[in-house]
């Protein structure tokens, strides 16, 4: 009886593993209420990056390079990345008691630029907020030379970190600001200091061009 009950047993169990043999395994399921980590990479089938977190902000991805970013102590961040693992945009978040920000972008493609920011900080003067548009790429970048400190790269690079657009509130004004592919000041839209609102010219040297309404006029002029 006891053998027979055994060997029927182990035929139960050999045909449950043949009936299983060749299925794909099902998803992986766990859950949890809580879990303290300092980074989680989200990667793809092909274990290419697509979303990191970390308490420490995360280097650059591009071109199968890393590039290293220039962050205050203490960044946490997110970033997003292309189907090709290229970084696309991201969320940084620094500060303490008396000074800090937090900025949120996104980046132009085959080029490691950024395209447009939300920015808030926090310091001194109170807090402020702004939108910022940069100019689009004029080439693609090589980031093997950028990491060698190709300088003639690095300058290419730089060139192309041009602010277009500028939006943005504090404490004592709120204004739009577009500027040339140069990124000097051509026209600012904005309420001054004084709650007055105004709309002022530039030419490519700085000089102001025009203002409405105009000036009010000096003594002597």
């Amino acid at each position: 009886m006891f053998q027979a009950l055994t060997l029927g047993l182990a035929g139960a169990i050999v045909v449950g593993l043949v009936a299983g043999a060749g299925q794909p395994p099902g998803p992986r399921v766990e859950k949890f209420d809580e879990i303290t980590v300092g980074r989680i990479n989200i990667a793809g089938p092909n274990g290419i990056n697509r979303i990191v977190l970390a308490h420490e902000m995360p280097q650059a991805p591009f071109q199968g390079h890393m590039l290293t970013r220039t962050v205050p102590p203490g960044c946490a961040g997110i970033i997003y990345c292309a189907p090709n693992g290229d970084e696309v945009g991201g969320i940084a978040v620094s500060g303490d008691a008396e000074r800090g920000h937090a900025l949120m972008t996104l980046d132009y493609r085959n080029t490691p630029l950024e395209a447009i920011g939300l920015v808030t900080h926090y310091g001194e003067e109170g807090q402020s907020a702004s939108f910022v548009v940069m100019s689009p790429p004029t080439g693609s970048i090589d980031v093997a030379k950028i990491n060698a400190n190709d300088e003639a790269e690095v300058k290419r690079l730089q060139d192309m970190m041009v602010r277009r657009i500028d939006l943005g509130a504090s404490p004592q004004a709120a204004g739009l600001t577009i500027s040339d592919r140069e990124g000097r000041s051509r026209i600012v839209i904005r309420v001054n200091e004084k709650g007055e609102p105004e709309i002022v010219t530039f030419d490519t040297a700085g000089k102001e061009t025009g203002r409405m309404p105009p000036a009010p006029s000096q003594p002597g002029k």
